[in-house]
């Protein structure tokens, strides 16, 4: 990067005098004791002198050491302390890097031992500094060792690999002007008293284990220009330490635990502002706004500005004035509105343009900045056609956005383009011929579009072309014959298209008019889910560097050819799915990981170094692959062969499972309708129960059981049944105490004692002022629930649960990703640590914690409950393409080879559900909603909706508070479970309908259709209960009895209002007992009856955010 790869200069009319502030200790006589010498006689004389030789050895005992290796007491006293100093390094003895640091006699001025290394004197004889940059050393150091070296200038230790604590003496060294102790493992709180050292020019403490709080008082430190402190755990106020500083001109606090918003006084950049070049704030947790537009202003000398890895938000100022701005860094921060036009012009001389992953939508315009050459906008909601003009760019990254159109205005983006990614976008139309502009290209990205016709010549050309990606197109015809000779080639990803004929393979010794080597550069190639057919070349031994190659889900045949074992770097081979013959080779890669040739017609004996696999890589197909002892494969899920006497029995089978089907369907008809018949007349609340279930389900071979790869560490889990309705037991998407588990529903089924533990309440209470929630239920240790007596397992919630998974290969199936920067294996998935977090009428979710310390939620689907992995494939593309700062993306999903191994991944965001803060017990871990917060909340799921509706064209579909997440310090609003319906059967579909009306957020249009659907308008409705939750501190779900019988929340407040008792609605943790309400109150809840009235009289989206808007606090 711009600003880690080199350290930043130092101006040298900034450093100050190398002369030593503190003063020498002069050795001569005092002049009255020299006269007194003169005049007395020879016995005063001698005691005089007995005198004062006592005095000097008294006072100065390193002048009575008669040493030839210390001339002088300076140089003396340094060798000493840097001979302690040595004794806490641990040197590699075979090649000592202090081998010179001895007590040989010092070759230096007065003493001072300049010939050993890394040592530098100054005119005095004394030791000025002490630079063992990089020499691989470690070691516990003790810093109070050199507080005696009264003149050492510069500290520099960077790059070894040095333990130990800064000692709070440290900011005695006065004389200190360099400090680096940057790339070692020092832990400990930073001592506050190094901000004493005032003649500090350079500080640089990055990438060590510091923690804690930065002491306050750096305005001390005025002459201090570089301050590193990134990649520690260090915490504090951004906005207090930036005040604080005076004339810095590099400030990195980035990958650290800083806090604040930047939206600060100017006033308190003012010190700061004249000088700073490079501010990079990234990694840390800020939140807020962005700087605003004084602020700015202030900054004028500023050239690096990076803020990414944030939570700020708010819409971007005007960068007018930012002349001198060459890099500005915003990434996965969550800013939205639309692109400041400047930034994308010729005013400014913007070398770097991050702002990913936030929420900015509108078009494109043309680029026609003349200093611009990286630029990344992707994963926004920016929408339009591709800009016509891309200025001087060479790398151009606007994926996963919404822009549609077709490629023409390419052919203006002149010929500097190097790298582009236009994936997961609305493309579409034909290549043009682009092959003279993009001659210096050496990455295109385009998948996940819908891009149609053949492989242009572009491809075949491009002399420097290394990674190419245009998989899930509809792009046909024949394959580039020179995209597998390309030299430079390293990437190739043409899956999910509709290429056909055969593998063009020619090494490049046979290709006409080459003179090249004919090794291969290709390691990842993947040519699946096409249409390619004919037999697998034994050329593709040329490609010698190959990792990754999957040809499944074609139609090739003939035998797999034995030189495909040659590829001893082969680590993922899938062959699936085609019509490939005769034995499988022997495959002695040591690399191979991933084995998969399932769904063919090979046969005789699996080779022995491929018997470690899984038996899902042979299986199904391959009816005549035999182990050496002439037992068939077991074929996946059975166990057995197909014979006479099981043809014999399939007729009766057949009529038995007609039978017992009819009967399943009767009884299960019978408990729908007991379920909601019971939903529609018990007070429930929809956080009320705090109750939760699991599956107790296994994975064992041979069971035709749906497996539940995350089991539990116990022995023996007591199993629950299951309702029909799984979001009748656990509704997804709600967060409860620090573990996070799912707060849920009360349960519907009959079967379940309600008896609680002793001494706690029975059932639960939805009072005047919300719902208190059912006693008796503990979801973590910090919880101040107690447990309940119908968990699985009575401390489930605090002991982690992992995939149940018997070998490496388990997963043995697809997964894909739908972010780009996401880089593990279904392996790795498979043997994440997880936590139950929930189960909804979709599946079950789970937390889980890679190797790599990424956490992700997983949703593991309902058997029998999605659509065909074609549609699925396409939904679930479309739902990850969204990305907006108001909703948890969809990051990717697995297809397994069995109908119960669905699953989509996000995310893990930490924070709680709305439902929980509405609705928490007592004693209550977080504060009541304020009437602004409330507000906020309102309008971010209302901006989050207006996207969908009319940015995407899809509703949400199970909108309700246990799927709106509150995160950060400023309770920001986020979605999940959007669109889900999307990826299920109609059956499916209705089942979450019918879920979301007994809980009380469907709409009556949707309760009365024949085949419900989600749609916008059942949205808005659903929107319209939320908000009345929000006003009310009411459940949805609460039966509110009065004079006029029992109503639900929507009836009581219609009811309310026309009585003229609208105030009696408002929760009084918002206004307080005997106060009015204020105008905004009133103003939502006019608001919200909106969202509820009939269809045909329902306003859109579009006009209640408007009006949400318009409403002040």
């Amino acid at each position: 990067s711009l600003y880690t790869s080199k350290r930043p200069p130092l101006s040298l009319h900034a450093t100050p005098s190398l002369r030593s502030p503190i003063p020498r200790v002069s050795f001569s006589l005092p002049p009255n004791a020299r006269r007194r010498r003169l005049i007395r006689g020879g016995g005063v004389e001698m005691a005089l002198r007995l005198h004062f030789l006592l005095f000097s050895l008294l006072l100065f005992p390193a002048a009575a050491q008669h040493s030839p290796f210390f001339p002088d007491g300076g140089g003396g006293d340094d060798v000493r302390s840097l001979l302690e100093f040595k004794k806490g390094i641990r040197d590699d003895p075979s090649r000592p890097a202090l081998a010179s640091w001895s007590r040989a006699p010092a070759s230096g001025v007065g003493g001072c031992p300049s010939s050993w290394r890394g040592i530098a004197c100054d005119g005095d004889g004394a030791v000025a500094g002490v630079a063992l940059d990089g020499l691989g050393l470690n070691g516990d150091l003790k810093f109070s060792t050199l507080l005696g070296m009264r003149s050492l200038r510069n500290l520099s230790l960077s790059g070894n690999n040095f333990t130990g604590r800064l000692v709070p003496a440290f900011g005695s060294m006065a004389s200190l002007q360099r400090l680096d102790l940057s790339g070692n493992q020092f832990y400990g709180p930073i001592p506050g008293r190094i901000t004493d050292l005032w003649g500090l020019v350079y500080l640089n403490l990055s990438r060590n284990g510091f923690q804690g709080g930065f002491p306050s008082g750096m305005r001390n430190m005025q002459q201090l220009r570089v301050v590193d402190l990134r990649s520690n755990r260090l915490w504090g106020d951004v906005g207090a330490m930036i005040s604080e500083l005076r004339n810095v001109e590099h400030l990195d606090l980035s990958d650290n635990e800083f806090y604040g918003g930047l939206s600060m006084d100017p006033a308190n950049l003012s010190s700061l502002a004249n000088t700073a070049k490079l501010v990079n704030l990234s990694c840390n947790k800020l939140n807020g706004g962005f700087f605003t537009g004084d602020s700015l202003q202030l900054l004028k000398n500023l050239e690096i500005l990076d803020v990414g890895d944030n939570q700020l938000s708010g819409k971007l100022p005007s960068f007018d004035a930012f002349y001198n701005l060459r890099v500005l860094r915003a990434r996965k921060n969550q800013l939205y509105g639309s692109l400041p036009q400047e930034l994308l012009g010729n005013s400014m001389a913007l070398v770097e343009l991050d702002l990913s992953g936030n929420g900015f939508t509108g078009p494109i315009s043309n680029i026609n900045s003349t200093s611009l050459k990286i630029l990344n906008l992707s994963s926004n909601a920016l929408s339009g056609s591709l800009p016509s003009e891309i200025g001087s760019c060479n790398t151009v990254d606007l994926s996963l956005n919404v822009i549609s159109g077709d490629l023409s205005s390419m052919q203006n983006w002149g010929s500097m383009l190097e790298v582009v990614d236009l994936s997961s976008n609305r493309l579409s139309g034909n290549f043009p011929n682009l092959t003279s502009q993009f001659e210096l290209l050496t990455s295109i990205k385009m998948r996940n579009n819908t891009l149609l016709g053949i492989l242009p010549s572009m491809f075949d050309s491009s002399p420097r072309l290394s990674v190419v990606d245009l998989s899930l197109n509809n792009l046909t015809g024949p394959l580039l014959p020179r995209l597998f000779t390309l030299l430079t080639l390293t990437y190739l990803n043409l899956s999910g298209n509709q290429f056909t004929g055969t593998l063009p393979f020619q090494t490049p010794r046979a290709a006409e008019s080459l003179v090249l080597p004919s090794v291969s550069q290709m390691e990842f190639l993947d040519l699946s889910d096409n249409s390619l057919s004919g037999p697998l070349p034994p050329e593709i031994v040329e490609m010698q560097k190959l990792q990754y190659l999957d040809l499944g889900k074609n139609s090739f045949s003939g035998e797999i050819p034995s030189e495909i074992s040659k590829l001893d770097d082969l680590e993922v081979l899938d062959l699936s799915m085609n019509h490939f013959t005769g034995q499988i080779p022997d495959m002695p890669q040591v690399s191979l990981k991933v084995f998969n040739v399932s769904n063919n017609d090979l046969s005789g004996p699996v080779p022995e170094n491929l018997r470690k696999f899984h038996d899902d890589s042979f299986h199904p197909g391959n009816a005549l692959l035999v182990l050496p002892d002439g037992e068939s494969i077991p074929a996946s899920g059975t166990g057995f062969i197909d014979d006479g006497s099981h043809r014999h029995h399939s007729k009766s089978r057949v009529q038995i499972a007609i039978i017992v089907g009819s009967v399943g369907a009767v009884v299960l008809i019978f408990f729908i309708f007991m379920a909601v018949y019971r939903i529609r007349t018990q007070e429930i609340c929809g956080r009320n129960g705090f109750r939760e279930h699991a599956s107790g389900r296994d994975v064992k071979f041979g069971r035709f059981i749906p497996p539940n790869i995350f089991r539990s560490h116990k022995n023996d889990p007591m199993a629950t049944s299951m309702s029909f309705s799984n979001d009748h037991l656990l509704t997804s998407g709600a967060r409860a105490m620090p573990a996070q588990k799912e707060i849920v529903t009360e349960t519907v089924e009959r079967g379940l004692s309600v008896s609680r533990e002793v001494g706690s309440e029975s059932g639960s209470h939805c009072g005047r002022d919300g719902c208190a929630p059912a006693s008796g239920y503990k979801l973590s240790p910090s919880s101040p629930l107690t447990p309940s007596a119908h968990f699985i397992n009575a401390d489930f919630p605090d002991q982690p649960v992992v995939l149940d998974v018997y070998s490496p290969d388990r997963l043995a199936g697809e997964l894909l990703f739908l972010d780009s920067s996401l880089v593990f294996t279904a392996e790795d998935l498979s043997r994440a640590p997880a936590e139950v977090l929930g189960r909804s009428s979709h599946g079950t979710s789970y937390k889980a914690t890679l190797e790599t310390g990424h956490v992700l939620t997983v949703k593991w689907l309902r058997v029998g409950l999605v659509r065909r992995k074609k549609e699925f494939a396409k939904e679930v593309k479309r739902i990850g393409s969204i990305r907006h700062p108001n909703i948890i993306p969809l990051i990717g999903y697995y297809w397994g080879p069995r109908e119960q191994e669905r699953l989509i991944l996000s995310e893990y965001v930490y924070g709680d559900s709305l439902a929980l803060h509405l609705h928490e017990s007592t004693p209550r871990r977080h504060s009541p909603l304020s009437l602004g917060q409330r507000l906020k909340i309102a309008v971010d799921i209302a901006r989050c909706l207006f996207f969908l509706h009319h940015e995407r064209g899809m509703p949400h579909g199970n909108l309700k508070p246990a799927n709106i997440l509150l995160t950060g310090s400023d309770l920001t609003a986020k979605l999940t479970d959007y669109c889900l319906h999307r990826l299920m059967t109609p059956s499916g579909t209705a089942e979450q309908m019918l879920n979301l009306g007994a809980l009380g957020y469907g709409a009556p249009e949707v309760a009365t259709a024949s085949k419900p659907f989600p749609s916008f308008e059942a949205d808005v409705y659903a929107f319209g209960v939320i908000m009345m939750e929000l006003l009310t501190g009411r459940c949805a779900g609460d039966i509110i009895s009065g004079q006029s019988g029992a109503v639900d929340l929507t009836d009581w407040v219609r009811k309310q209002v026309r009585e003229g008792w609208g105030v009696e609605c408002f929760d009084r943790n918002i206004i307080g007992s005997d106060e009015e309400p204020p105008k905004a109150m009133e103003e939502l809840l006019a608001v919200s009856l909106q969202c509820i009235l009939p269809i045909n009289e329902r306003p859109n989206i579009r006009t209640i955010f408007a009006d949400l808007r318009s409403i002040t606090v």
